[in-house]
């Protein structure tokens, strides 16, 4: 049998907890699990347009009580999957936890692989030549904004402003203006690269390097049945 690279980088989508679970969800158990805390959501926007925030906050409190009641709904959807699927992954208590997601993604890419590729040699050559994301997020959103800040404030804004104003009392106030409101721009994308970019681009790279954490975990019960 014919090995190719490009083929075996494709495991890494298929070994995905979308494709090995959440794929098998029932159309009825999505509708289920979405459409409850939407309609408060939108309820809540519209409240607040209407400036009833009373209203919006009671909403917002509902919409989270909603979604942890499905979350305990979706789990239980989830044990359905595995008892049907994937019985070997439950724990003692006849339960899941991350481990069990684990154990999925290395014994299906060992059936992905075949028993050619499942040995040492042939795991360690995999683990050394297939990409591997890097790891570390470095900020560079955040770098790049708390520079641009520091260049408009330190650059020719400064000067530029001075040329279009009244007097130096004018100069002060409207400079004063500016620069808060630049500085919330620049705090707002700030929070978000901290907050939510950063989540978002460690979840890529997460994904990404699915592949080579499940060949190390398959290469470690190899090690250990082989001592």
């Amino acid at each position: 049998m014919k090995y190719y690279t490009e083929e075996i980088i494709k495991y890494n989508s298929k070994i995905s907890i979308y494709n090995l679970i959440y794929k098998k969800f029932k159309f009825e158990w999505w509708l289920i699990i979405i459409i409850p805390p939407l309609i408060p959501a939108i309820g809540a926007f519209i409240l607040f347009a209407y400036k009833m925030y009373i209203w919006t906050i009671v909403s917002m409190a509902v919409m989270t009580f909603i979604s942890i009641r499905l979350l305990k709904y979706r789990n239980n959807k989830i044990k359905i999957i595995l008892r049907k699927d994937y019985r070997y992954a439950l724990n003692q208590s006849n339960d899941f936890n991350h481990i069990s997601f684990l154990e999925i993604q290395k014994v299906e890419l060992k059936e992905l692989l075949g028993n050619t590729l499942v040995k040492k040699d042939s795991l360690l050559f995999l683990i050394d030549i297939l990409p591997n994301q890097q790891k570390k997020y470095s900020y560079t959103i955040t770098v790049q904004t708390i520079i641009i800040y520091i260049s408009i404030v330190t650059g020719a804004f400064l000067s530029k402003f001075l040329d279009f104003a009244k007097d130096m009392q004018d100069f002060k106030a409207g400079a004063i203006s500016l620069l808060l409101a630049l500085f919330m721009v620049a705090y707002m994308v700030i929070m978000a690269d901290i907050f939510i970019i950063k989540d978002f681009v460690q979840k890529y790279i997460r994904n990404k390097n699915r592949l080579i954490r499940t060949l190390h975990n398959i290469y470690l019960e190899e090690c250990i049945e082989q001592d």
